[in-house]
C-alpha cells in the first residue's frame, strides 16, 4: 500500500517517470539523424517518454528530433506537423534553460539549416553569439567540440568569429 501512496503521490507532484539517455547517444544520434532515417527514428523513439517535467536537455533533443522527422515525411501535412510539434517543443527547452548552451546549440543548428520560408530563424543572430561568448565555460569537451566544429564550418560565422574558434 506504501508504494502505491508513492506512486500516486509522485504523479501528483509532477514527477517524470522518463529513463534519462545517456546524453553522448543523443549527441551521436542527433549527427547521424541529418542523414540516416534510422537514426532520426532511434532519437525519436529514445526520447518518446519526455515532456516538460524533464531537463531542458532532453525536451530540446526531443523537438530536434521531431524536426528529423519531418525532413524524413512523404506528406507534406505530416511534415509541418511535425516541425511544428518540434518548434514547440526546443522553445520549451529554451524558454526552461535559456542559460543550457547545449540547448542554444540545438536551436542554432536547426534555425541555420531549415529553409528560410519556414520562419524559423529569428534566433540565429542572438544563438551564435551565445555559443561565442559561452564555449570557453563547456567542460564537455565532446560537446565542445562538436559545437566548435559546426560554428567553423558555419555561413553565419564571419571569418574572424572563425579563427577565434581555432584557439579555443
Amino acid at each position: 500500500m506504501k508504494t502505491v501512496c508513492l506512486l500516486i503521490s509522485l504523479f501528483l507532484s509532477g514527477f517524470s517517470l522518463f529513463a534519462e539517455p545517456e546524453i553522448n547517444q543523443l549527441r551521436d544520434l542527433y549527427a547521424q539523424s541529418a542523414s540516416s532515417k534510422k537514426s532520426a527514428d532511434q532519437l525519436l523513439n529514445l526520447l518518446k517518454g519526455a515532456d516538460k517535467n524533464s531537463a531542458a536537455i532532453y525536451i530540446g533533443y526531443k523537438g530536434a528530433a521531431e524536426m528529423m522527422q519531418a525532413k524524413y515525411g512523404f506528406n507534406p501535412f505530416s511534415k509541418y506537423k511535425s516541425f511544428k510539434r518540434g518548434k514547440l517543443l526546443l522553445e520549451e527547452a529554451v524558454k526552461k534553460d535559456d542559460k543550457d548552451i547545449e540547448v542554444r546549440f540545438l536551436r542554432f543548428t536547426i534555425q541555420t539549416n531549415l529553409p528560410q520560408f519556414l520562419g524559423y530563424d529569428k534566433q540565429v543572430k542572438q544563438d551564435k553569439k551565445f555559443l561565442l561568448t559561452h564555449l570557453n565555460t563547456v567542460r564537455d569537451n565532446k560537446l565542445k567540440q562538436n559545437i566548435v566544429a559546426y560554428l567553423t564550418t558555419s555561413r553565419h560565422c564571419s571569418e574572424q568569429e572563425k579563427m577565434s574558434l581555432k584557439y579555443e
